[in-house]
């Protein structure tokens, strides 16, 4: 038996109910009415906003047309609300005026927010840059300490070299010394011989006595002639100083004011001479020139030492300070600047008075002196330092 309740067709809208039509209807309007209100709301504000922005003073007659406008809308809202049968809007509503300060002050508070996020980022942008700052004169006070630890292990290792060296030629003398009171002994022996056995002995004997006679002499003067080499070379070690500790104590402050003069300028330079002479009664009498590669003095260097040594009162130091130009070997060039100023001091050594004091030191390579013609920095500057 067919179903009597036939479905509608397809295409057919079914009607709501009334009762549903009002109830969505009063939805509708309990929102849509409130969201015109605020629009409303928000058109006011702009314009008065616009107003004060563009220049122009907003009136009481503005304000009160606004505001009666305002009023208007939220009475019409309440006989909507109450047609509706909903509660109308109280009137605690805030105002224009209350509103337009409140954002006033939201925008001055923005405003000190952002002035004050910019004194911090400022505060911070000059602490990393003292940072940084402090981070590179660290590395180049570190590189600094580097090189002079590096220079200092060189002077000690050279020292120790150089003492090592003083002992055995001490120790070498010493027994040179030994071996040549031997043979003076030995040969007095055989000229006493000699002289008591001239008449009682074979021709035989008395020339193996007179051949030994000779070889005893001839060996005590070669020990003597070694041992005069030996204290001449001990003499120049003591001559040359390879740091510091043996220099000679009216030397230290000079050598020490002069290492620092390395990359100063040339008035710095200048300056600082004047103030060793005032300082330390020091100045330079003279400055050698040498050739490169060099250590070689000629006969006219040494007649101006010869004169200057004329002149250089007893009690009075004649320091010899060697350099050496930047090209070439470091260390090679250290040997040079070294091997210069002992040329120096030990010519003024050889002709100097028993009263006059001399001593050599180097500073190794420099452009000191220039620093667009190596060959004037291949010199040794001497110098006196008054007695106190």
């Amino acid at each position: 038996m067919p179903d009597d309740h036939t479905p509608p067709p397809a295409d057919s809208h079914a009607e709501p109910p009334a009762g549903a039509a009002a109830t969505l209807l009063a939805t509708r309007s309990s929102w849509l009415v409130p969201a015109i209100v605020i629009i409303a709301l928000l058109v006011i504000l702009v314009t008065l906003n616009l107003r004060k922005g563009s220049g122009g003073k907003v009136s009481p007659e503005d304000i009160g047309e606004l505001q009666a406008e305002a009023q208007a809308l939220r009475e019409q809202l309440n006989r909507e609300r109450m047609a509706l049968g909903l509660r109308p809007l109280e009137g605690n509503v805030e105002s224009m005026q209350d509103i337009a300060a409140r954002l006033r002050k939201d925008a001055d508070t923005m405003v000190a927010l952002a002035s004050s996020f910019q004194t911090m980022l400022a505060e911070k942008d000059a602490e990393i840059s003292a940072k940084n700052t402090e981070l590179i004169r660290s590395e180049q006070l570190r590189q600094t300490l580097a090189a002079e630890s590096a220079r200092l292990n060189g002077e000690l290792q050279r020292s120790v070299a150089g003492g090592a060296e003083t002992e055995s030629l001490r120790r070498e003398i010493a027994a040179l010394k030994q071996q040549r009171d031997v043979l003076t002994a030995q040969l007095d022996q055989t000229r006493q011989e000699l002289a008591a056995n001239t008449g009682g002995i074979s021709a035989e004997i008395h020339a193996d006595l007179q051949r030994r006679l000779e070889e005893i002499t001839r060996a005590r003067d070669f020990f003597e002639a070694r041992a005069g080499e030996l204290e001449g070379q001990l003499s120049k070690a003591k001559l040359f100083a390879k740091n510091d500790n043996e220099l000679l104590p009216e030397a230290v402050e000079l050598v020490r004011g002069l290492r620092k003069l390395e990359g100063k300028s040339d008035s710095e330079i200048s300056s600082a001479y004047s103030s060793l002479g005032v300082e330390l009664g020091a100045s330079v009498l003279h400055t050698l020139n040498f050739n490169t590669g060099s250590s070689d003095l000629n006969a006219a260097d040494e007649e101006i030492i010869r004169k200057l040594l004329d002149e250089i009162p007893d009690g009075d130091m004649l320091l010899a300070v060697g350099y050496a130009s930047e090209t070439g070997d470091v260390e090679a060039n250290q040997d040079l600047s070294s091997a210069r100023a002992t040329a120096a001091a030990s010519h003024c050594s050889a002709i100097k008075r028993p009263g006059q004091v001399v001593q050599a030191v180097y500073l190794g390579q420099t452009d000191r002196f220039s620093s667009k013609i190596p060959e004037r920095n291949q010199i040794v500057e001497l110098w006196r330092i008054r007695k106190p």
